[in-house]
């Protein structure tokens, strides 16, 4: 599985094989994984935005079988070193894949664009929800200095449910986004920028979700 035409010298047969997680000579693992492998080139995928997770669990976890440091006990100690750093490549690369909001991400990041300063501005369809969320938080907690918070966190469970409602929504709109992308021709700009709104909203969505379901987390006395 090549990551670059880079190449690197093999611990085991000595001889420059093309920068892989493997030699492609004998299988063993270089000194020195490429740190700048691309997420989808490492799992042997297109770099499209629209992927199958399933297919994407089994790429990793036929990798992870193959690399993992306790199948390499008897190796030299530069090999198993080598191992736990394509380990943790392959395990960053999974993670970042299969979430979409930062799939989405670091695609953005390999086209040379972030979602700048613009679209991490509070979305306007989203700013009313958010002062409602924060408005309501701090109403939970001062209700909680009194004991009596029943009727508060009702309302706050509810707003927790239907943005979780929110965050099913938005995922399928970013699906359908992901797949237009993939299949602009000539128009990259103009998905590039839908793309980006559509992540935008996810990110603040799901950061209110987070901050909701912390408030709703048992209180301790201390």
């Amino acid at each position: 599985m090549t990551i670059t035409t880079d190449t690197t010298l093999c611990l085991n047969c000595g001889k420059h094989t093309a920068r892989q997680l493997a030699c492609g000579g004998c299988g063993v693992v270089p000194s020195s994984p490429a740190r700048e492998a691309d997420y989808f080139s490492l799992f042997g995928l297109p770099r499209k935005l629209a992927l199958d997770v399933d297919d994407l669990g089994a790429r990793y976890y036929a990798l992870s079988r193959r690399f993992h440091p306790d199948l390499l006990q008897d190796r030299p100690p530069a090999e198993r070193e080598a191992s736990v750093r394509a380990t943790a490549l392959v395990n960053n690369a999974y993670r970042t894949l299969k979430d979409p909001l930062r799939r989405g991400l670091y695609w953005l990041s390999l086209h040379g664009e972030s979602l700048g300063r613009h679209n991490e501005r509070v979305p306007p369809a989203l700013a009313a929800r958010v002062f409602e969320v924060q408005e309501k938080i701090e109403e939970l907690r001062d209700v909680r200095k009194r004991g009596d918070a029943a009727c508060v966190e009702s309302e706050v469970h509810a707003i927790r449910d239907d943005l979780r409602g929110q965050m099913r929504d938005l995922g399928g709109r970013l699906v359908a986004n992901f797949r237009r992308s993939d299949g602009a021709d000539g128009d990259g700009a103009a998905a590039i920028g839908e793309t980006k709104a559509v992540l935008s909203e996810l990110h603040y969505v799901r950061t209110l979700l987070r901050d909701v379901e912390k408030e709703l987390e048992p209180q301790w006395s201390v």
